[in-house]
């Protein structure tokens, strides 16, 4: 197993402390806005009602987590595994069952971090998958906790809004797969103070994007033509977040453009109204979002691998040992075994035993090893866990956690300094779909070991045993690699050194 020699201190506590710290929520529940082609076309008839699948459709999700240009802000791993798990509780009438299509990746920009609609647009232009819903959370998605971006065919989520229990994820997806607000035309309005039906009758009418809307009556004379356009999502007219009373309905009705005084429901996950009040969709958005997925050629299988989730109880934490203490106080090497059914893992390490609130590290890794560099403290001891993952089924539950102690000693073994003066490694900053040429003089007769290693330990790139006679010149690829900090380690007849590199789009 190759050694992990990247410096994890992308997961610091305090890339933790900005995740888990009380901010202030997104002013709007969802950035998406409008009706799709698709919807229009399917609702006037031009496309045909699909039938549900029989049989479970299996959809991958590709899945990015955002940090600052440091690596600094990612979203807790185990929110977003709780969320992801919510996700499919919600689409399991539809039949359908999302999984995490390869690994989890982690790209570090400030700009897409926290960003506006154009941003937005390039780095899903830039970075997404084909054959795959391509889903970004993020410090900030446009002042909102969600979009669904239908140029790019995207999703981005906000962080806050990825808590286990919010269903902004499910939202977003209904976008993805055609569906529009259940309040579509209000949205023109803006907020609720400025909806004008509470004392008089709505009006027969709203414009929003240039296109006239019509109101949605309470009778169902105009159902299937008006709002959202199907005929089980009874009228909505809140444009803005809200909360539920202890029966499920806005607190103050509302009257229709009849003057029939009617409570606006907030189950519907299409809805604005806040999480604990939404459960389902609607037996129509269903099937429109069936069709929809029927339609996206590629996407879905019916045939997969055969899995289970991932056992704890197969998982062994190798090293270090309960109540080891370790050589180095600013770096140690995490070991377990490989689990049956584990795709990937998620590692956490902390200097509590009850893992809760913010914790010191904690991070995915496809790998059974990983080194923690630069983010712990000299003579201190720690808790480390790990939870094995299957991509088809992530549900699970963490080993029991061991703890180590570290030592005093500064680490310098990863840095000869004879060698790191005879190396040059360019260009750095280097763009994606480029080459690093890694070059140096005076080697002496050898051989040489290339590896490159992506911010959470896993190895992107490996060359072994490269001889050379007294010059080294070598071509490191990173075409396909997200932008982002990464970490070049060289071996030269033993003698070790590493490079920061920074990936560009």
């Amino acid at each position: 197993m190759s050694v992990r020699l990247p410096l994890l201190f992308v997961f610091s506590l305090g890339a933790f402390v900005s995740v888990f710290a009380q901010r202030t929520l997104p002013e709007q529940g969802c950035a998406t806005v409008g009706r799709s082609p698709w919807i229009d076309a399917y609702q006037s008839g031009k496309i045909a009602p699909a039938p549900k699948s029989l049989e479970l459709q299996y959809v991958p999700i590709r899945l990015t987590l955002l940090g600052d240009d440091g690596g600094l802000g990612y979203a807790d791993p185990v929110t977003v595994l709780k969320s992801f798990e919510l996700l499919n509780e919600d689409f399991a009438r539809i039949n359908v069952r999302f999984f995490v299509d390869g690994d989890i990746d982690y790209l570090n920009s400030t700009a897409y971090y926290d960003h506006d609609f154009s941003t937005g647009n390039e780095l899903m232009r830039t970075y997404n998958r084909t054959n795959a819903v391509n889903n970004y959370i993020v410090g900030g998605a446009a002042g909102a906790c969600g979009y669904y971006n239908s140029g790019s065919d995207g999703i981005v989520l906000d962080i806050d809004c990825i808590n286990g229990i919010d269903r902004t994820w499910s939202h977003e997806v209904g976008h993805y797969f055609g569906l529009p607000h259940t309040f579509y035309g209000w949205e023109s309005i803006g907020d609720i103070a400025s909806v004008d039906a509470f004392d008089r009758p709505a009006p027969e009418t709203l414009t929003i994007n240039n296109r006239t809307v019509n109101v949605e009556r309470v009778n169902q004379s105009n159902c299937a033509e008006a709002a959202d356009g199907f005929c089980d999502t009874p009228p909505d007219y809140l444009p803005e977040r809200w909360r539920c009373d202890e029966f499920g309905f806005y607190a103050d009705s509302l009257l229709d453009p009849d003057s029939t005084r009617f409570a606006v429901s907030a189950k519907n996950i299409m809805s604005y109204a806040f999480d604990g009040c939404v459960e389902e969709f609607s037996p129509e958005q269903i099937t429109a979002m069936n069709t929809n997925l029927v339609g996206r050629s590629g996407l879905t299988s019916s045939e997969v691998p055969a899995h289970a989730a991932a056992r704890s109880e197969d998982l062994q934490l190798l090293s270090p040992s309960q109540g080891e203490v370790v050589d180095y106080a600013n770096v140690v090497e995490l070991k377990w075994n490989k689990v049956p059914n584990a795709d990937f893992y998620l590692v956490q390490v902390n200097i509590t035993f009850n893992f809760e609130g913010s914790v010191t590290s904690s991070f995915f890794t496809s790998d059974t090893s990983a080194i923690i560099r630069d983010i712990l403290n000299p003579e201190t001891r720690y808790y480390w866990r790990v939870r094995p993952i299957n991509r088809y089924d992530v549900s699970g539950d963490f080993t029991a956690h061991n703890n180590f102690r570290n030592g005093t000693t500064i680490s310098t073994a990863t840095i000869d300094p004879a060698l790191d003066a005879a190396i040059s490694v360019s260009p750095n900053p280097v763009s994606s779909g480029s080459q690093l040429l890694v070059a140096g003089n005076h080697l002496g007769r050898g051989k040489v070991d290339l590896q490159l290693f992506d911010p959470t330990g896993r190895v992107v790139y490996e060359r072994q045993g490269l001889q050379i006679s007294g010059s080294l010149s070598a071509e490191v690829p990173v075409d396909g690699l997200s932008a982002g900090i990464y970490f070049l380690k060289l071996s030269v007849n033993g003698k070790l050194l590493t490079r920061r590199i920074v990936i560009t789009p």
